[in-house]
């Protein structure tokens, strides 16, 4: 790997475990429980870290533990990880709530409009990811979350329609078009009320039961969007892998999820592939 992009994760990779471990103290302090996901679920597992090239992290909750999160973060977290709740602006750059290091900060990332945003996301970031339970018509939840999340595109500051093709194209047009005349809250309100549509997701120790659950803020990712998770890898309690050498929650059953989302998850990506995803390039007056 070139190294100044080795350099530039090494920095990286501190803000990672500092924010990691900030949130693993809270959730420890007031019995939250979440775990390791995506990328970051993958590295403890697969490298015992993160995974070398990989740039943020990610976790997940049950619904009852990241409302509890939600509400105690502010008042317990060092104020250098700020908390960016999706709703609270006007601009949509995801239904994910994510966690900012503003010690580091980028030159640019790779999805640009910076200052469209406010350089909230100019940082290292922690995606907080949210299962809940699946709606007794659960086909037609997404298709209403995907309409959803076409509308909440139109408050963005440009929009890819590379991505779409013939009639889906029209119609992301139309909806994008549709969705600026509309403010960003009302849509993001109307998203946070289907997510809870089958129900609030518990542990077992707080009600929680058989039922399959559903990533329901993930951007409508072909890897996790529409696919089921099955109760008993979180409502029952986590196993632990590690990073660094300390110990984080991960989903049971890990090498079942891992298989049904990465496939072959022990291989490495091809040499090309191993690239920071989000930018390599960190300002100058933060070194």
């Amino acid at each position: 790997m070139d190294k100044e992009v080795q350099q530039y994760l090494d920095r990286v990779h501190e803000s990672d475990f500092a924010m990691l471990s900030e949130v693993d103290r809270i959730c420890k302090k007031y019995d939250i429980q979440y775990y390791l996901h995506g990328g970051t679920f993958l590295g403890a597992v697969r490298h015992k870290d993160f995974i070398p090239w990989d740039d943020d992290v990610d976790i997940l909750f049950l619904r009852e533990d990241y409302e509890r999160f939600i509400e105690v973060y502010e008042k317990e977290a060092d104020k250098r990880f700020k908390l960016l709740r999706f709703e609270r602006y006007p601009q949509f750059f995801d239904f994910i709530t994510k966690i900012a290091d503003y010690d580091l900060t980028y030159e640019e990332t790779s999805f640009g409009a910076e200052d469209f945003y406010d350089h909230r996301y100019s940082h290292p970031t922690l995606d907080l990811f949210v299962f809940d339970k699946e709606a007794d018509n659960h086909k037609w939840q997404l298709i209403r979350m995907k309409l959803l999340y076409a509308l909440a595109m139109g408050h963005r500051p440009y929009v890819d329609y590379s991505k779409f093709k013939g009639v889906m194209k029209a119609v992301s047009c139309i909806l994008t078009t549709v969705g600026k005349f509309i403010p960003f809250r009302v849509i993001a309100q109307e998203y946070m009320k289907l997510q809870t549509l089958g129900g609030i997701a518990k542990r077992a120790d707080r009600g929680g039961d058989e039922t399959t659950l559903f990533i329901s803020n993930e951007q409508p990712d072909p890897r996790y969007w529409g696919l089921d998770f099955d109760a008993d890898h979180l409502v029952y309690g986590p196993d632990v892998a590690h990073i660094r050498d300390k110990e984080f929650p991960i989903p049971k059953n890990h090498d079942k999820w891992l298989k049904k989302t990465y496939k072959d998850y022990m291989s490495l990506p091809p040499e090309d592939k191993r690239v920071p995803m989000h930018v390599n390039v960190i300002k100058k007056n933060e070194e």
